[in-house]
């Protein structure tokens, strides 16, 4: 997301510290950037009213300067005697394998550990809000245009790519509850940045019949009030026009009265109540409720978007893209429920642990090959 970054030093958003009942009208003055005249020519002077080509596939930063030929600059790349290939480690690892092993070369080893009691998930979606659940729109900014754009009226765009950025995701678990059970939360359950899993300390309750039977006690689990806040959301919409691409920042944005919209720092995403029953131990053993989380987030279909453009006479245009149907950001969030129970295990293993990696930095960077190669 390097050009997110540079780009949004050139088109800043409007942060609001905290949403206010009574919206303020934003006045927000765009400056066309200097990516939206390339299709606009050269200013005028006296020397060019026949002659605005200007060659801008340069490698190095060329001035467009009206000329009766394409003008053209040197090469900015230095001659070297020497390159050597980029070295990177590969971007992706597999887990573990421990060496396979069989009952005869085995040894049993007594340990203590969390057993899954019993366990469920649950898989839901919803749109996103404001922070103070009033309805989402975002505010469109064109930031880049390369290639040829229309000079009147409007013409279909089409939306190619969809970049989502953000700085964090918190999930607020709101009341969790277990029928009949007190539970207290392990660790303090206010949303922090990129925390997924919630634990909870459970005393157990003796069910007779249950017991008797060599089973467990269901119970009804229910979560009411979770919602999922996101940070400093912008997205990058990434389209093209025949062969003309263009790069928008969309931001999160309130309507206000009059119809003027106002930015917003977050968005959030609030879920209906999560119920089920689950199993717990029937014999009277304390456990642990543990909620883990897993969050995506996705936008849904923009079918139509327009692009218009106004040319001045001064040869500055000032381009919008337009999203009819707005933009849907939806978030979809996996919820794993499970019972846990501690007990004392005997599994078998193999008496070879598992070896470590070897990281050779000497060879991958040092290189003493014929040649210098």
């Amino acid at each position: 997301m390097q050009d997110l970054k540079r780009n949004r030093k050139r088109v800043p958003n409007q942060h609001i510290d905290q949403m206010e009942n009574d919206c303020l009208e934003e006045h927000v003055s765009q400056e066309v950037d200097d990516d939206l005249t390339r299709g606009c020519g050269c200013k005028k002077d006296s020397n060019c009213d026949k002659h605005s080509d200007c060659n801008h596939n340069m490698k190095c930063e060329c001035e467009c300067v009206c000329h009766p030929e394409p003008h053209c600059c040197e090469p900015c790349e230095p001659d070297a005697d020497t390159c050597i290939k980029n070295k990177c480690g590969p971007e992706c690892l597999g887990p573990i394998n421990p060496p396979r092993f069989n009952v005869s070369n085995s040894v049993p080893v007594a340990i203590e550990a969390n057993r899954i009691f019993d366990t469920m998930v649950f898989q839901t979606f919803t749109d996103a809000t404001a922070p103070n659940g009033a309805p989402l729109v975002f505010d469109v900014e064109l930031v880049e245009i390369n290639g040829p754009i229309p000079r009147v009226g409007q013409v279909n765009v089409e939306i190619e790519k969809i970049c989502i950025n953000h700085n964090g995701i918190i999930i607020n678990t709101g009341m969790t509850t277990l029928e009949d059970f007190d539970i207290e939360p392990l660790e303090p359950t206010v949303g922090k940045r990129c925390e997924t899993t919630f634990e909870y300390a459970v005393c157990g309750e003796t069910h007779r019949r249950c017991c008797n039977r060599g089973k467990g006690q269901s119970v009804v689990y229910k979560q009411k009030g979770l919602s999922v806040l996101v940070e400093d959301l912008v997205l990058e919409l990434r389209g093209r026009c025949g062969c003309t691409e263009f790069i928008a920042f969309a931001f999160p944005a309130v309507k206000c009265h009059g119809g003027q919209s106002k930015r917003c720092r977050d968005v959030e995403f609030l879920f209906n109540t999560l119920s089920a029953p689950i199993g717990v131990p029937s014999d009277g053993r304390g456990f642990t409720l543990r909620q883990e989380f897993q969050t995506h987030l996705t936008v849904d279909c923009i079918g139509k978007a327009l692009l218009s453009c106004i040319d001045h006479d001064d040869c500055e245009c000032h381009c919008e893209l337009s999203i009819p149907n707005d933009i849907d950001l939806i978030l979809c969030l996996q919820n794993n429920v499970s019972t846990l129970i501690n007990e004392q295990l005997v599994v078998l293993t193999s008496p070879n642990g598992v070896q470590p990696r070897v990281v050779d930095t000497f060879s991958k960077v040092c290189d003493f090959g014929s040649c210098g190669e």
